[in-house]
């Protein structure tokens, strides 16, 4: 399990590594994962997406420890992500839940704040903001409540 949260938050590379060989020999437009610092040649460089911080934040709204890993990854590869624990019943996993995001957020050296006092939380990289068009949404939705 330590593994795998290793590799969740980006410490460690996983164990099969042919994949990057793969992706080396075709002619896709692919970009490597940023820790490698080199790109494929591409022949449309309108696949690549590159996110800005006017992205909409993506909603995750959590019943159970076991939805942890969908989280993780979307709090890698997003600007902004909207944590939703008012499912989660079990005062004792919400808990863990908190404090296994807490930890990503401090070594992606973002941010994590409560938006709604009742379990919605807001984790976003230092570089992103919260646009008042986004921040109307989640009013709307019922998830931003400060």
């Amino acid at each position: 399990m330590l593994n795998k949260f290793l590799i969740l938050i980006g410490l460690k590379q996983p164990e099969i590594l042919d994949v990057q060989d793969d992706l080396l020999q075709t002619n896709t437009s692919k970009v490597l994962p940023s820790t490698e610092k080199r790109f494929i040649p591409e022949s449309d460089p309108s696949e690549i997406m590159v996110h800005s911080t006017e992205d909409e934040v993506e909603i995750r709204a959590l019943r159970n420890w076991s939805e942890l890993e969908a989280l993780g990854n979307a709090i890698k590869e997003n600007n902004l992500v909207c944590i939703d624990l008012r499912d989660v019943y079990d005062k004792n996993e919400r808990q863990r839940i908190k404090d296994f995001t807490s930890g990503m957020v401090h070594v992606l050296n973002s941010k994590f704040r409560i938006i709604h006092p009742d379990g919605v939380y807001l984790v976003r990289k230092k570089d992103a903001n919260l646009t008042a068009t986004e921040r109307n949404r989640l009013e709307s939705l019922g998830l931003y409540k400060v």
